[in-house]
């Protein structure tokens, strides 16, 4: 909704100056819907790739005349260009602040450049990942010192690439990395103010935590994200009764990833092959279990305290049966050391498909209530993916699937014109 609050920041005055609301009750409002993202995501994306081409075309102008230059030449030429792009973007930061956020992104990229050109020139033969850590932390530190959503976004990649580059190529499970995100780059999202880095920071670390269980604990990687994604749920709950509306946005941007990562889980739990490997795990005495049993504990306390308060979302109980649908029978399944899954598979998908449908359906209907197209979307193809799953597995009848075809076309068209109707409301 943040569109709306730049209409509202930007007729504020004019309602003031026409006397249709007095100067108090404009505060009011400017607080009650706060501006977030100093930067327009248009202009930080085309800011940014402007940046990302000069500095690679730079980069290429090094290489290209790399072995006629000398040592000292070399550093001079790093160095002059990396201190020139900053002292370019300080001397244009109040005039052109555009221009100087592209500059100071054109900066970190010789950054980069350096780093490695350095490593070539003096032949560093080291942990070469290292060189993206190092790199990441000087985005991070201008994204502090700015500051700056684009050195944030760039930060956020940097550690990514690290982090898939200790985990792919050395095995390593990298924790550092999750922690530097939780550490360094989430308070940024306050710093910033900005509900959409918040999104980003939360798939980025369900990527870190996925790679790093994959390379400790496979058999805890599916449940442990899908334990993960409740909680994030069961937390974006509990902050909508905050007064701070800066923190509810936040709680939903972040909460948006894990609603796919579940919607994606429970999708896959509706195939019967899939849920055998799914729910066979095995808890061990390691750092992981211990991080699972945690997770799983502050999810079942958020839970138990909105249903005493009486404030449960359908999200919330959806996200909540997924979890026990899983959690329990694997816990009986490890407990009891039991290799086959027996009758627990006659039911199971079963029930899955049937969570997956309440689910499906309420994110369309609700997505159209509310004019979140987004949510929509994403419900109308879930709702769609799982009629074509079933299509060969329950139907026989041409007569049985093509009454479930029609049946989702009336479904869509009907949460089609609920969407239209709600969006012209919405319009300012």
């Amino acid at each position: 909704m943040n569109k709306h609050h730049h209409w509202l920041a930007q007729q504020i005055p004019a309602w003031v100056s026409a006397q249709i609301i007095s100067a108090e009750q404009a505060k009011n409002l400017q607080q009650r819907y706060p501006v977030s993202d100093s930067i327009n995501l248009g202009r930080l994306l085309i800011t940014g790739a402007g940046a990302i081409m000069i500095g690679l075309g730079v980069i290429l102008l090094f290489a290209y005349n790399w072995a006629e230059m000398g040592k000292y030449v070399k550093l001079a030429v790093i160095f002059s260009a990396l201190a020139g792009a900053h002292l370019a973007a300080l001397l244009s930061m109040h005039r052109h602040p555009v221009l100087s956020e592209g500059l100071f992104v054109v900066g970190t990229m010789l950054m980069g450049a350096a780093i490695f050109l350095i490593g070539q020139i003096y032949h560093l033969d080291s942990h070469y990942p290292d060189a993206f850590l190092l790199w990441s932390g000087g985005a991070l530190a201008l994204a502090w010192a700015r500051p700056s959503l684009s050195q944030a976004f760039i930060a956020i990649i940097l550690v990514l690439s690290w982090h898939m580059l200790e985990v792919l190529d050395f095995s390593t499970s990298n924790h550092g990395a999750f922690l530097l995100i939780i550490a360094g780059i989430f308070p940024l999202v306050w710093r910033l103010h900005s509900p959409l880095l918040a999104r980003y920071v939360s798939i980025a670390l369900f990527i870190t935590l996925g790679l790093s269980i994959s390379i400790e604990s496979e058999r805890l990687l599916g449940i442990s994200l899908l334990a993960s994604a409740s909680l994030l749920i069961i937390l974006n709950q509990l902050l909508q009764f905050q007064k701070n509306i800066e923190y509810r946005e936040i709680a939903q941007e972040m909460a948006k990833p894990a609603i796919l990562l579940l919607a994606i889980i429970s999708f896959m739990l509706t195939f019967q092959e899939v849920l055998k490997d799914f729910i066979i795990i095995r808890l061990e005495q390691n750092l992981y279990s211990v991080a699972f049993w945690v997770v799983v504990t502050l999810s079942q306390a958020g839970f138990i305290w909105l249903f005493i308060k009486r404030q449960l979302s359908l999200l919330v109980i959806l996200s909540e049966l997924i979890l026990l649908s899983v959690l329990l029978p694997a816990l009986l399944l490890d407990l009891q050391n039991i290799q086959t899954l027996g009758r627990i598979h006659q039911w199971l998908p079963a029930l899955f498909n049937l969570l997956i449908l309440i689910g499906s359906s309420w994110m369309m209907f609700d997505g159209a209530r509310q004019a979140n197209r987004r949510q929509l979307v994403t419900g109308s193809l879930l709702f769609a993916l799982l009629a074509m799953a079933r299509y060969s597995d329950l139907f026989d009848s041409l007569l049985a699937r093509a009454s479930v075809f029609l049946l989702v076309g009336v479904a869509l068209f009907v949460v089609g014109n609920i969407y239209q109707r709600h969006k012209k409301q919405v319009q300012p």
